[in-house]
């Protein structure tokens, strides 16, 4: 089924259509981590908590309900009532990470912690929860992959074992270096959007940041091979479902990383993109129409890394005499 919205033009899911989404996503949800006897008794309540919640879409409806079942079960096998100012204060939350969740790794169990704790101070008024503290991004930065690191991903993306895992990373290299997508646009593209225009390979990208972005060679030909190879598949040749936090490393579970293979990020794919176009002297306005951005943002990130023109270049350029 399209996730396009029947009565609209755009071709992704509106605001109204994505929430009405998104709460039949909470009405439909069953756990298959719980058994019937232990569902049943607790799925009102456990929806009512979700929609309070007011997901944005069937992704987050989903993962806000799986999280939400599995402490809530925990509680009421507990003893505790179904009051959401008895079940959602920071020792129970505590508790059940210390006990109930024991079962998960370190890693999981800080992430449902910190779900619960924002969950908890959204659904209750009287628990004992301090304000969220502001999010601390001090020197966070975006580095791009050196010419030496983009030749040897792309030289590890031809020695995979597998066709499928060669299709995979090759496919997912050509999206960022080629393409310079969100990572979250990614997951989605099928071969329906690779379109030749003025025979030039392009990439029609919808959504929110709608826009269409010519495939930079060498990465056109692996784009045009799937198109061609495979039409009306993902251009990943892989679907994730969409409550899944960890698609990448779903995707590349198979894949043979060497020990010298730099680390694979997926925006430090699309900083690549971005400063290989202002090298070859790209407009900064064309470099982020072609990213789908809109503040100067992205600039701060590719600063130091961009090229610097020779001060007697530059001095006549700027004086323009």
């Amino acid at each position: 089924m399209s996730s396009a919205c029947p009565d609209c033009t755009s071709r992704t899911l509106c605001v109204k259509h994505a929430a009405e989404l998104a709460r039949r996503s909470v009405d439909s949800y069953v756990p298959q981590a719980l058994r019937t006897e232990d569902w049943e008794p607790i799925a009102h309540f456990t929806r009512s908590l979700a929609l309070d919640l007011h997901p944005k879409d069937d992704r987050r409806a989903v993962e806000a309900m799986r999280t939400l079942s599995q402490v809530v079960s925990w509680a009421h096998r507990e003893g505790l009532p179904l009051d959401r100012e008895r079940i959602f204060t920071p020792d129970v939350i505590d508790r059940y990470i210390a006990v109930g969740a024991a079962h998960l790794s370190e890693p999981s169990r800080a992430t449902r912690r910190a779900d619960l704790r924002r969950f908890s101070r959204a659904l209750t008024r009287k628990a004992p929860w301090e304000p969220e503290p502001p999010r601390m991004r001090g020197g966070y930065s975006i580095v791009p992959y050196t010419d030496a690191e983009v030749a040897r991903l792309l030289e590890v993306s031809q020695q995979q074992r597998t066709p499928v895992q060669t299709r995979r990373l090759q496919a997912l290299l050509a999206l960022g270096l080629g393409v310079g997508v969100y990572p979250k646009e990614a997951w989605s593209l099928t071969t329906d959007d690779v379109v030749v225009d003025q025979g030039y390979v392009c990439v029609r990208i919808p959504g929110e940041h709608a826009r269409t972005v010519p495939v930079t060679a060498p990465h056109d030909e692996v784009i045009a091979c799937i198109a061609e190879g495979d039409p009306g598949s993902t251009i990943l040749g892989f679907v994730a479902p969409q409550w899944d936090r960890s698609r990448l490393s779903h995707l590349l579970q198979r894949a043979e990383l060497p020990t010298d293979c730099p680390p694979l990020r997926t925006h430090r794919l699309r900083a690549t993109w971005a400063l290989a176009h202002l090298r070859a002297g790209m407009q900064l306005n064309d470099v982020m129409n072609l990213a789908g951005v809109t503040s100067w943002k992205m600039l701060g990130y590719l600063a130091p890394f961009a090229p610097a023109t020779e001060w007697s270049e530059l001095l006549p350029k700027a004086v323009r005499k």
